[in-house]
């Protein structure tokens, strides 16, 4: 992760009490709320950044509630952006592109876009999937049904989420016979992702100051939290350590300076990094 870029968890599933939305799948009427909460400061955190700034919302895992909730960000920051007539941030999201044939007239479209507003902020939301932030490849098989080191991790802590993702940086994915994936491995892999998704990107904005934005998965991203702020080191002593808590829905995770130190945001947590 570099800068400003930034991971967030995805907005609250469906329940009974709380059904699907009908124009988000995946998430629940609730989460789109959320989800709206969270742009707020997501566009915060943009205007605090140099003009010319692009930020790229965009990658997702193959679960559609990562997808909604990115494209929730978006939407709710170019509605935000229109109420209150701010006039250096631009917002691009799919459906402005829809009059525009090919892939590539798009790209050069947004392209021209950007070079045409040098000192304006820019913020293009295109979800795209990132095989590196997979749900599937990792606690499900391709119909989505949990494998049997997930459901073995949930019943050993009676289905309490937390104590899983614990258990999990203990055990480093293996109980037993059952072989999960390593904690560390998954926070590299993520990583990986999200400079590989960098690397594409500027290869069409080099001169301009990028911010990528990402939606995940709890689990997966706490062990880029735990990684990054141990060292590249994840265990369960690592986690209890940091006095942290499992990510909750669309909370975030990102690098930022406060008075000159670098420091990892996790939830509600500040960590410095700098010794």
């Amino acid at each position: 992760m570099r800068g400003e870029d930034f991971f967030t968890r995805h907005s609250t599933k469906p329940k009974d009490e709380d059904p699907e939305s009908s124009e988000f799948s995946g998430i629940s009427e609730k989460g789109v709320e959320l989800a709206k909460e969270r742009a707020g400061e997501i566009l915060a955190n943009l205007e605090k950044q140099e003009n010319g700034t692009v930020m790229l919302i965009s990658g997702v895992s193959e679960m559609p509630r990562t997808k909604s909730t990115a494209m929730i960000y978006g939407q709710e920051i170019k509605n935000i952006i229109e109420l209150q007539k701010i006039d250096d941030v631009l917002v691009f999201l799919p459906e402005d592109l829809g009059n525009i044939d090919g892939y590539t007239n798009k790209v050069n479209f947004l392209i021209e876009q950007i070079k045409a507003n040098p000192n304006k902020k820019i913020v293009l939301d295109f979800p795209l999937f990132i095989k590196e932030l997979s749900f599937k490849d990792r606690w499900a098989d391709e119909e989505g049904n949990l494998s049997e080191y997930t459901k073995q991790l949930l019943e050993r802590n009676s289905d309490d989420d937390e104590e899983a993702m614990k258990d999990w940086f203990d055990n480093q994915g293996r109980i037993d016979d059952l072989i999960g994936p390593n904690p560390t491995e998954v926070a590299e892999q993520q990583l990986a992702g999200i400079e590989r998704l960098r690397e594409f990107a500027k290869k069409y904005i080099s001169d301009r100051p990028l911010v990528i934005g990402s939606v995940g998965h709890s689990w997966s991203l706490d062990a880029v939290a735990v990684y990054l702020a141990n060292n590249g080191e994840i265990n369960k002593e690592s986690f209890e350590k940091m006095k942290a808590k499992m990510i909750g829905e669309t909370k975030m995770i990102k690098l930022s300076e406060r008075d000159g130190k670098q420091v990892l945001e996790y939830g509600d947590l500040v960590i410095p990094l700098e010794k």
